[in-house]
């Protein structure tokens, strides 16, 4: 193992595709290479929600998001003064809590309408059963399907996360989906870039995503006595085995920075 301070001043390189961090590029060789599909795996207190927003901040992406509105990742972004570009959102965040908050609205209505029937009524009406609490008809997978297909050529898309389509649909159908987009952003010569929680959606799916994955980038935080220490690791990179390695990381006020890589050898 050769253990290396990262040099900023690395290059840009043809067939790749920036973070739009230099230090991650470098622990990348470059950055990513045209077609790949990246997954980020994040445990819990990794703040790779702070890394995804980061790279948004370059020209060309589009920003799947399932976890936050559009106006609170602006926020965000406003927050750690980084350029906001014109970014493609594609806010799934927004339209489902929408549609959860009218399932409620419909469900409250209703329980409204009952206490001011009298109780013979409300028998006869309560045997018919609950209308449906459904809080969505719409396919998110099919929006998702549809982002992908409709970003521009050779740029970033974020799907972030795949937590919130795995806790809708059945693992296979949201396999196929990410196949499905995979293929479209090899097509497209982009960067996809998937973020799902570490360690909650079961290891045999986890091992068919890294499987599924042209990229593997896992980002941990480990308990060293009263502090903390995060850890960036590339644990598959297809093609290309000297590139894998794991970097030290730190989040401060000009957000996501890497400090040192430890190079696998």
């Amino acid at each position: 193992m050769e253990e290396s301070f990262i040099d900023t001043g690395l290059d840009k390189k043809e067939g790749v595709i920036s973070s739009g961090i230099d230090k991650l590029d470098r622990l990348l060789e470059g950055g990513i290479p045209h077609g790949f599909t990246t997954v980020l795996l994040g445990s819990p207190g990794s703040s790779i929600e702070i890394l995804v927003k980061q790279i948004a901040t370059i020209d060309n992406v589009t920003y799947i998001t399932t976890e936050e509105t559009k106006d609170e990742i602006t926020e965000t972004m406003k927050r750690f003064n980084w350029p906001i570009p014109d970014i493609k959102f594609v806010d799934i965040s927004a339209r489902y809590y929408s549609r959860v908050l009218e399932g409620e609205q419909r469900r409250v209505s209703v329980y409204q309408q009952r206490s001011k029937l009298k109780l013979k009524e409300l028998i006869e009406i309560g045997s018919k059963g609950m209308p449906s609490t459904t809080t969505s008809d719409e396919d998110f997978l099919a929006v998702l399907s549809n982002g992908v297909k409709n970003s521009p050529m050779g740029g970033i898309i974020i799907i972030n996360s795949l937590d919130f389509f795995l806790s809708q649909y059945h693992q296979e159908d949201v396999l196929k989906t990410i196949y499905a987009a995979k293929v479209s952003n090899l097509k497209k010569k982009g960067a996809l870039l998937i973020v799902m929680t570490k360690g909650i959606h079961g290891e045999l799916f986890e091992k068919k995503m890294e499987g599924l994955a042209d990229c593997v980038l896992e980002l941990d935080v480990i308990q060293k006595g009263s502090s903390f220490e995060r850890f960036l690791s590339v644990k598959k990179m297809r093609n290309f085995a000297k590139k894998i390695g794991i970097a030290r990381y730190v989040i401060d006020d000009s957000g996501f920075v890497l400090e040192m890589i430890e190079r696998i050898m």
